[in-house]
């Protein structure tokens, strides 16, 4: 008896859109809600299971946990609308806490301004953006190529083909998938993005700080949050600790105990200055995350690197600055540039 071996190609399902938009954050989101609203054929690609990016936060029956972006602020006419609109539709909140700043020695009232949360998460008001739109979740983008008719994105799992392509990802990423030698790759690698490992934790008791959240100059925390004294975010006693840039990038590749180790004894040295020792409840770690890309230093780019000859532009807060405004205003004026 002759067998035949039959060997089987899968083929990828090939999809096309008038733009495809990497990256389901806050600039891929305004980005695809800015095309779309101007009657472009829009597929998001998001390798995560949700939207959001660093508007992030752990929900858990035990308690919440805000571990990326803390909070955002308005201050152009174009994001005060938009806000707006989120705070009519009861997805963002005033957060109207007090914020100190401590330095080692003294603790200030820091610059008073209007703050804003997601509720009842920081991501609520991208869940509910991307309802709206085409997006494509655990779709990891592995190679993007541009040819005479458009664009070819290759992921995981599919193949794309648009004339326009918006990366909405952190720089490196960006660069990655860009051609060495072109101008969008240039530009990419001159951004520097820091790291942040956060530490996730609640206590057994309240701690009754003078504060909701502090800006830490005293170590090598950055950022002290109670996270329950935000809006909406009423189970537990939980806390939310960043640590500064250069700690973290000197450990971003240190075992997950010893993070948790350092950043807690950190906390607890902190805490001193107005708990006792023998007046600290029992503290229970719950989490540890490392962002490795957190946020860009300051340089010199474009709100958008649009170039419209090729069909691309790049977008995202690495190129204002670093706040989740810019990284709004950056996803719209992408939109507008390759679309407009």
């Amino acid at each position: 008896m002759q067998l035949l071996f039959v060997e089987s190609v899968f083929l990828k399902s090939i999809n096309e859109c008038d733009l495809v938009v990497v990256g389901a954050g806050m600039a891929g989101l305004a980005a695809a809600a800015q095309a779309s609203a101007m009657g472009k054929r829009v597929c998001v690609l998001e390798k995560s299971g949700g939207p959001g990016g660093r508007m992030a936060t752990r929900a858990k029956e035990d308690g919440c946990w805000d571990h990326g972006a803390q909070y955002f602020t308005a201050r152009s006419t174009e994001f005060r609308a938009q806000v707006q609109q989120w705070l009519d539709a009861g997805l963002v909140a005033p957060w109207r806490e007090p914020i100190a700043v401590w330095d080692g020695e003294q603790l200030s009232v820091s610059r008073s301004r209007e703050r804003y949360v997601g509720v009842p998460q920081m991501k609520s008001p991208l869940e509910n953006r991307a309802a709206g739109l085409d997006v494509f979740y655990h779709t990891q983008v592995t190679q993007v190529q541009q040819s005479e008719s458009g664009w070819a994105i290759e992921t995981n799992q599919s193949q794309w083909r648009a004339p326009n392509l918006i990366l909405a990802l952190p720089a490196p990423q960006s660069q990655a998938l860009l051609p060495a030698g072109s101008a969008a790759h240039a530009l990419a690698a001159s951004a520097i993005m820091e790291p942040c490992w956060a530490l996730l934790l609640d206590v057994e008791r309240p701690l009754n700080l003078p504060f909701a959240a502090a800006f830490v100059n005293d170590g090598f925390l950055s950022w002290i949050a109670h996270n329950n004294r935000k809006p909406e975010r009423d189970t537990g006693e939980c806390y939310v600790l960043h640590a500064t840039a250069e700690w973290s990038r000197a450990h971003l590749e240190a075992a997950p105990e010893f993070v948790q180790t350092m950043l807690l004894e950190e906390f607890m040295r902190v805490l001193a200055h107005w708990l006792p020792c023998q007046q600290l409840p029992p503290v229970h770690v719950r989490y540890v995350h490392r962002w490795r890309f957190a946020r860009a230093t300051e340089h010199d780019a474009p709100a958008a690197a649009v170039l419209p000859e090729q069909g691309l532009a790049l977008a995202g807060d690495w190129l204002t600055d670093a706040r989740i405004e810019g990284a709004y205003c950056s996803g719209v004026a992408a939109a507008v540039g390759l679309c407009g």
